[in-house]
C-alpha cells in the first residue's frame, strides 16, 4: 500500500512538473519561441500536412532531419523528446503494422522468411518504416508546438483562426480542470501517507482505494463548477488576453518564406511530385 501511494504521488508530481518544465522551455530565446504564436500553429498544421502528403522514404528522411533540427533550434530537450516520441510512434505504431508485414496481408517479395509460406515481404516493411516515420515527424511538429508555446497563447490563436468560444472554453476548462483535479489527489494521498504507519491489511488496503474514486468523483463535480465561477469572477468572457500582443515581425516573414521556398524547391525537384 505504501509503494502503491508514493507511486502515486511521484506521478502526480512528475506531471506538474512537466507542466513547469513546458512553461520554461516556452519562456528560452528558440527559433519558435522567437515566432509570432499564429504563425507557429499555422505553420506546423501545414508541416505536418506536407509531411503525411510523402510517401517516399527519402522524402521521410528529409522531414524527420528537419523536425530534428528544428526541435534542436527552438531548445527542445532532446532526451525527453526522443523518448517520449518514439515510444508511440515506434512502439504503439509499430505494433498495430505487424500485421502489414506479413505476405497474407501484403503479398511481394519475401524479405525474411518466417516459416516455409509466411514470410516478411519487402514492401510491407517499406510500408511500415515509411509510416512510422511519418507517424514519428507528425508527432514531434505537435510536441514541438506545445512546447515552445504556452497554453493560453495556443488558445488565444485559435480564436484569431475564428475557432468558436464554446471549444476555446471547454479546452481551456479542461486544462485547468485537470491540474486543479491533479492537486485534490496529490494532497489525499500524502495525507494518507503521512497518517499511516506500518504495514496496512489488504482489506483497508482495497477500502482506500475505493473511497478514495468515490470521494475523488463526488469532489470533480463540485470543482467543475468552482473553476468555471472563479474564471468568470476574474473577468472570463471565451477570449483570451496575454502580456505580449500578437504581432508579425521580420523573422515571421524570413520563417515563411524559408519554408515556403525549401519546399517549392523538393516539389521542383521530382517534376511536381512531391517525392511520392
Amino acid at each position: 500500500m505504501s509503494n502503491f501511494i508514493e507511486k502515486t504521488v511521484l506521478g502526480i508530481q512528475s506531471t506538474f512538473e512537466d507542466m513547469f518544465a513546458s512553461d520554461e522551455i516556452a519562456n528560452k530565446k528558440g527559433l519558435m519561441q522567437s515566432l509570432d504564436p499564429r504563425v507557429r500553429l499555422l505553420s506546423i498544421i501545414l508541416l505536418i500536412v506536407i509531411a503525411n502528403l510523402g510517401n517516399s522514404l527519402y522524402y521521410m528522411a528529409i522531414m524527420l532531419v528537419y523536425s530534428l533540427i528544428l526541435a534542436v533550434l527552438s531548445k527542445i530537450p532532446m532526451k525527453s523528446y526522443i523518448a517520449r516520441i518514439s515510444a508511440v510512434s515506434i512502439v504503439f505504431t509499430g505494433i498495430v503494422l505487424i500485421p502489414s508485414l506479413f505476405n497474407v496481408v501484403r503479398p511481394g517479395k519475401p524479405l525474411i522468411y518466417i516459416t516455409g509460406s509466411l514470410y516478411i515481404t519487402k514492401g510491407g516493411a517499406l510500408s511500415a518504416l515509411i509510416f512510422i516515420m511519418r507517424s514519428f515527424v507528425s508527432l514531434s511538429f505537435i510536441y514541438i508546438l506545445t512546447l515552445s508555446t504556452k497554453w493560453i497563447e495556443i488558445l488565444k490563436a485559435l480564436r484569431y483562426f475564428k475557432l468558436p468560444k464554446v471549444f476555446s472554453a471547454t479546452l481551456d476548462i479542461s486544462l485547468r480542470y485537470i491540474t486543479l483535479f491533479l492537486d485534490v489527489a496529490s494532497n489525499m494521498f500524502l495525507a494518507r501517507k503521512s497518517r499511516s504507519v506500518g504495514k496496512s491489511k489488504g482489506k483497508s488496503e482495497r477500502k482506500f482505494v475505493a473511497s478514495s474514486m468515490g470521494n475523488l468523483l463526488i469532489k470533480s463535480e463540485q470543482l467543475s463548477d468552482d473553476v468555471y465561477n472563479a474564471m468568470i469572477s476574474r473577468g472570463y468572457k471565451g477570449e483570451y488576453k496575454t502580456i505580449n500582443n500578437f504581432k508579425i515581425s521580420r523573422s515571421d516573414i524570413i520563417w515563411i518564406i524559408f519554408n515556403v521556398s525549401l519546399f517549392m524547391i523538393f516539389f521542383l525537384l521530382k517534376g511536381g511530385k512531391l517525392w511520392i
